[in-house]
């Protein structure tokens, strides 16, 4: 069994875009105000892929199916805590339903509108850097999206 302390999903649809969540601003959260994949920390019995599964369904109120798995990876600020990352197609873009408790909001980016910078991607008046954005940068690097693309039943 694969061991994770918090798996993240990056939920891709057929025409290449990907959802991106921007967290709240909260004290004491290191990761306060961050755009980042929907995901969060596995519980003691969790497999890392049903960690993704549900933290992603808390998150946005979609469930992810069919999870690929992209690696292991770790923020910045903490690394020794290994991450599970995967990519979940989904056949069009439904609206997220954030939870407020956590989230300020959910957007679905089309992967060519992120502008690559210093070790981040840009987008509007958004920057998606650390970890988000190594995992983004394999999943375009190595095009692991166009598995989610029209013409793939992978969804």
């Amino acid at each position: 069994m694969e061991d994770c302390k918090a798996a993240v999903v990056a939920l891709i649809s057929k025409v290449g875009k990907i959802l991106i969540i921007k967290r709240k601003e909260k004290p004491g959260d290191p990761w306060s105000g961050h755009m980042a994949l929907p995901g969060g920390r596995r519980e003691d019995h969790e497999e890392c892929e049903s960690t993704a599964i549900r933290e992603c369904y808390e998150e946005v109120r979609i469930k992810p199916r069919n999870l690929i798995r992209v690696g292991i990876y770790s923020p910045n600020n903490a690394p020794d805590m290994k991450v599970s990352a995967y990519i979940s197609c989904v056949e069009e873009e439904l609206e997220p339903i954030v939870q407020e408790e956590e989230l300020e909001k959910a957007i679905w980016i089309r992967i060519s509108d992120l502008k690559p910078g210093d070790k981040a991607f840009y987008y509007e008046n958004y920057r998606i850097w650390g970890m988000t954005y190594r995992i983004l940068n394999d999943i375009i690097q190595k095009k692991l999206y166009t598995v989610c693309q029209s013409g793939n039943n992978s969804s």
